[in-house]
């Protein structure tokens, strides 16, 4: 159990170690789903059939005549999908674009959900989790640390030094934790996902829809659920493009509540990118903190840069960030 407050910032490299897309791989998958074509006029020979027929949904409520312009915008993603640096930065650019946003939007709510699916946390509703499966996974170090000590009738008060602040748009956190303490407890999945919806968990740029059990009155879907295209459109009305993450003043408060209240910040396959440490970054820290993160595959120089940007993230007293420490683990 954490005896002091943690924030956990993770980006997509910690969804990696239990299967789902990063970098190029989601951006060649998104991709391939929105560059929707119909060589003859009439038989769609590539992209996503059901992204097809949500925008046709979407575009009729609009009272727009066809679906031209998404694909056209689709075919525009699926070729600069190359030079993005991710699909995130490339609807940031396009954020004035309607029809690239919300083509990109559907192109992303297809491909994690079908990640999903794919994982190695994926279960039927009826099912648990194999664990055996994810042992050497992040996941499972932590809910370790999170539960050591812990007795069954102190559950109540498991998650009230933890949060996490994901940008992913995946649920891989709280539906893994909900399985880990029904299966470790002997609990009912109901009862443990009550437990873990006590933990905040901020996706500052959406996610594919609330699970089912999570309170929130936006449309709940299943993790990795094959949802109907009907469903599409308002799913992905819970992606974020970055223009509207930093309108929303209320995630960016809270976001940074729980980072000026943390006595340890621990950032988990983050990438470190400019956009995202800009968006997370304090004007003012009074709490002293650790800072700890995961360095895979970033070079001694970068590293070094980084720690830099991450002790210049914490607010404008350099005192407060006791020490930063970056593992390539």
């Amino acid at each position: 159990m954490f005896n002091k407050k943690t924030v956990f910032v993770v980006g997509a490299g910690g969804s990696r170690e239990v299967g789902l897309p990063m970098g190029e791989q989601l951006k060649s998958e998104i991709a391939q789903r929105v560059d929707i074509k119909f060589p003859d006029g009439y038989t769609q020979a590539s992209g996503d059939r059901k992204i097809t027929d949500a925008l046709r949904l979407f575009s009729e409520k609009r009272g727009e005549r066809d679906i031209n312009q998404y694909l056209h915008a689709g075919w525009a993603i699926a070729a600069a999908m190359p030079q993005a640096i991710s699909i995130d930065n490339f609807l940031h650019t396009h954020s004035e674009d309607q029809y690239i946003v919300q083509i990109g939007k559907l192109g992303i709510v297809s491909s994690i959900l079908s990640a999903e699916r794919s994982s190695s946390i994926y279960s039927r509703r009826d099912d648990r989790i194999k664990f055996e499966n994810v042992k050497t996974s992040w996941h499972n170090t932590f809910t370790r640390m999170l539960l050591e000590g812990v007795q069954r009738s102190r559950l109540d008060k498991v998650f009230e030094n933890v949060s996490f602040i994901t940008f992913n748009y995946d649920r891989c956190i709280e539906h893994y934790l909900s399985h880990a303490i029904a299966n470790y407890f002997l609990l009912d999945i109901k009862q443990a996902q009550e437990i873990v919806s006590q933990l905040t968990v901020i996706h500052p740029y959406g996610r594919v829809g609330r699970l089912p059990w999570q309170h929130g009155d936006t449309t709940g879907v299943e993790f990795g659920l094959d949802i109907h295209s009907s469903q599409m459109a308002d799913v992905a009305s819970q992606v974020r493009v970055f223009t509207e993450r930093v309108e929303d003043e209320t995630v960016v408060k809270a976001m940074h509540g729980l980072i000026a209240e943390a006595r340890l910040v621990v950032y988990l396959g983050f990438s470190y990118g400019s956009m995202n440490l800009d968006l997370l970054s304090l004007t003012e820290a009074p709490e002293p903190r650790n800072v700890l993160g995961t360095a895979y595959n970033i070079s001694k120089p970068n590293v070094e840069s980084i720690i830099v940007d991450l002790k210049n993230s914490m607010g404008p007293n350099p005192a407060v960030v006791q020490s930063v420490e970056l593992t390539h683990m």
